[in-house]
């Protein structure tokens, strides 16, 4: 009888963007993780848009809800916690989170150090067993897992751009699309994951446009004591994910 092989699933998603989340998908996402039951969770960044601190023309109402951005990321990561009790949880900080940071330095820098202001309390990843990753970049087993900073014109150019830029494996948020990019050379097997968002894809922002963003989440399975993994991304349409038969 052949061994049986023991694989860690995983679950990536990023890019939720309160109080811009498309409550839709995250209630697919939800329904997922239920079925999926992953043992590890990285959560990839921009979860809170930190529209009122940004630096752009902002909707006077909006401009003064920054509280009310934290509480539905909050209960966001507490719908996270209850359908994954059990899970491992990384938070992997985005570029929308260093906008707290870039605000508190120009315009309060004499309130940075207080501890009340650091992300991980804000957000309560103690209460919720969430560790951190302030770089906004890990490694984990035998790729990369960052937010990302590539942003090309169409999905999957944004992801051959960060395995140029990374020279390894790796998986990044940021440009709000699902793709995947595959390399090979004499040193190995390479590929690059864009997971996509679950933010709605008609925020007041956009003005009218139809932006190029794909709504879903990347999983993955991680050989254990091994290089070896699978990662997949699986798209939400209209409010629905369809993985292994299931929708």
């Amino acid at each position: 009888m052949l061994p049986k092989m023991k694989y860690n699933k995983v679950l990536f998603i990023s890019d939720i963007h309160c109080p811009y989340q498309d409550p839709v998908a995250l209630k697919a996402l939800y329904s997922f993780m239920d079925w999926f039951k992953p043992k590890e969770i990285f959560i990839m960044g921009d979860l809170v848009d930190f529209y009122a601190v940004s630096s752009f023309n902002k909707d006077p109402e909006r401009a003064l809800k920054l509280q009310h951005e934290i509480d539905e990321a909050i209960e966001i990561l507490r719908e996270i916690r209850e359908h994954s009790p059990k899970s491992e949880m990384t938070f992997i900080k985005g570029n929308h989170e260093i906008r707290l940071k870039k605000y508190l330095w120009s315009e309060a820098k004499e309130l940075d150090s207080l501890r009340a202001l650091k992300l991980e309390n804000l957000l309560n990843f103690e209460e919720f067993n969430i560790n951190y990753e302030d770089r906004g970049i890990m490694r984990y087993q035998s790729i990369i897992i960052k937010h990302g900073s590539v942003v090309r014109k169409f999905a999957g150019y944004s992801a051959k751009g960060e395995f140029e830029k990374n020279g390894m494996s790796g998986i990044s948020a940021h440009t709000h699309r699902l793709a995947q990019y595959r390399h090979t050379n004499e040193l190995d097997n390479f590929i690059w994951t864009e997971a996509g968002c679950l933010c709605k894809l008609d925020a007041e922002y956009m003005q009218g446009e139809t932006p190029n963003w794909q709504q879903g989440f990347a999983i993955g399975y991680f050989k254990e004591k091994s290089d070896r993994f699978l990662i997949e991304t699986i798209p939400i349409i209209n409010g629905k994910a369809m993985y292994g038969g299931k929708e």
